[in-house]
């Protein structure tokens, strides 16, 4: 290479250096109400970036640049983007994303950095709820976070208003209607932050629905109406449709149509314009509804054709939509005269109302406040120990210096005593752990067995019935048949609730199928063929087929079945 291309690609990395620098020259040594808005352009910016490798060596660019000058807000900073970067585009790396937040939720902690404390729990428990699906962890996660927050104004946490709205709504999806409600009234009595508009506008809107949950209607039209009188800058044409949809719905429960009807269809038309289609589908299903209430069923069937092809593009979000919308077909099938079709959407909309979720998730959400309240209780405990401890030492020091060596020599045992009694109950916690693993695994194992026999049953009664519907059995079907992704999940319970049995199996027999194998494991949950048939999507002759097959390969003693083979490895 001639010097002159030298020279010229020197000057090119070194002008590219020095914008990067420019970049964060006015961040160094700012608080973080003044350094928010450009590290959330910085943020955009970066998230938007899928070549991870670019993204890692900016960040690993801007955090030594940080340490050279000496702002360790900033470093800390640094890495809490990346971990973020990381649950956008890498989620997958579970082990690695929780250490890295963990960590950075220590350091921030003893450094006394509530706003980067606050932040880091905010991306910590937001991967254990999405990406995680630890919701016991989320919630730990969350309550150490709402500590923190009130700690801080709005003038020390611009974003404070997002933080809790955060929380409210994980407590409004366990139905602990009443923090959430504590919550999002929290939000509506802090300081006005112009740059954060929708968080305001969010707190209203959700007040107003978990008091139509609530059965409170006049308290609902309140907050929808306070949304409408544009308390909240921002784009207020997009909130004023959703709180005219809300004012629609509640319109709808009291049975006036006629003033229901605009309400729902203007935010229908701008849930439209915004690609909001969950949002549409749910204010046409209302629509149709009121339709068939008033006979108009040809209007009603359009409607709800159309919100169905809402929810087809509304992936995974439309299953919270679908026991309404089989519901109004019911009503219209039963209208028209066709009880059998009738009959299969009443059958759908029963099985998309499952309250077994809700329950498992309540039970999750307790465990966290009662593991969050024995982890204080511990704290004081040790406090007052150390305490105690301290107060025996002074007085120990003011005695002769041969009660001194004693004193000395009984401080070390015990020191040792307790690091001891620490290493038992961290291996004792390890072990509870462990078992709740293994006995969740097992309950989700056998949730998963209950839901093949329940749609088992259900194709077997639509097979029997006359003219079945087709459709709909061929729904039901492809519903029951597990994708890659889902096999995937399933061989990890499988794996915590039975160990290493598929290892070992795979070891003795190293000659099995994939399908062979998927048939012991499905055999040791106690499925039949006719369910087995449901889950692998093939007839009950094929998995008499592959057990006759695994008959001859294993070589079964005569005087033994396949199951008791199984049961020995």
């Amino acid at each position: 290479m001639n010097r002159s291309l030298t020279t010229f690609l020197f000057i090119l990395f070194a002008l590219n250096a020095g914008k990067a620098h420019a970049q964060w020259e006015h961040l160094l040594h700012k608080t973080y109400p003044q350094r928010y808005k450009d590290l959330g352009k910085i943020y955009t910016r970066l998230i938007d970036n899928r070549d991870s490798t670019s993204v890692f060596r900016e960040i690993a660019s801007m955090k030594e640049w940080a340490k050279a000058r000496h702002d360790r807000d900033l470093e800390l900073e640094s890495d809490l983007l990346k971990a973020y970067y990381l649950t956008t585009w890498h989620r997958n790396q579970t082990h690695r994303i929780a250490a890295m937040l963990n960590e950075l939720v220590a350091k921030t902690a003893e450094q006394d950095i509530k706003q980067l404390n606050a932040r880091s729990l905010k991306v910590l428990g937001d991967y254990y709820w999405s990406d995680g699906r630890n919701y016991e962890l989320a919630f730990e996660t969350f309550i150490q976070m709402e500590s923190i927050l009130n700690e801080l104004s709005t003038d020390e946490f611009p974003d404070k208003s997002y933080a809790l709205s955060n929380i409210a709504h994980a407590y409004y999806n366990f139905s602990d209607y009443k923090k959430a409600l504590s919550l999002f009234g929290q939000i509506l009595t802090l300081k006005f932050n112009p740059d954060m508009y929708a968080g305001h506008n969010s707190a209203l809107v959700m007040t107003a629905v978990i008091y139509r949950k609530l059965g409170k209607l006049d308290s609902s039209d309140h907050y929808f109406r306070r949304v409408l009188r544009k308390e909240s800058p921002g784009n207020y044409k997009t909130w004023a449709a959703i709180a005219q949809g809300g004012l629609g719905e509640n319109a709808y429960l009291r049975g006036n149509y006629a003033e229901s009807m605009p309400l729902l269809q203007a935010n229908i038309d701008e849930a439209i314009l915004q690609k909001d289609y969950g949002l549409a589908a749910q204010s046409l299903i209302t629509q149709a509804d009121i339709h068939l209430k008033n006979n108009a069923f040809d209007n009603a069937g359009q409607l709800v054709n159309t919100a169905r092809h809402y929810l087809d593009v509304t992936h995974p979000e439309r299953y919270r939509h679908f026991q309404d919308l089989y519901t109004i077909l019911v009503k219209l099938s039963a209208a028209r005269g066709n009880p059998k079709l009738a009959e299969a959407y009443l059958d759908s909309a029963m099985f998309a109302k499952d309250s077994m979720n809700r329950k498992y998730n309540e039970k999750l959400m307790l465990r966290a406040h009662q593991k969050m309240e024995l982890q204080k209780l511990r704290g004081k405990m040790e406090k007052a120990e150390s305490d105690q401890k301290l107060k025996i030492t002074e007085r120990n020091l003011s005695l002769i210096l041969v009660l001194l060596i004693a004193g000395v020599a009984i401080y070390v045992y015990r020191t040792q005593r307790k690091r001891h009694q620490q290493a038992q109950l961290l291996k004792e916690l390890k072990i509870r752990q462990k078992e709740q693993e293994l006995e969740n695994a097992t309950l989700q194992l056998s949730e998963f067995a209950r839901n093949i026999s329940e749609k088992s049953k259900q194709i077997e009664a639509l097979e029997s019935k006359q003219g079945p519907d087709a459709e709909a059995l061929m729904q039901l079907r492809e519903s029951t048949i597990l994708t890659q992704e889902d096999w995937d999940y399933f061989k990890k319970l499988f794996g915590k609730a039975h160990g290493d049995y598929l290892h070992r199996l795979r070891e003795k027999f190293p000659d099995l199928t994939q399908a062979e194998i998927r048939f012991i494991a499905l055999a040791k949950l106690g499925l039949g063929y006719q369910e087995m048939s449901v889950t692998l999507g093939i007839s009950s002759h094929a998995v008499r087929t592959t057990k006759y097959r695994l008959l001859k390969k294993i070589d079964v003693p005569d005087d033994q079945s396949l199951e008791e083979v199984m049961m020995q490895i």
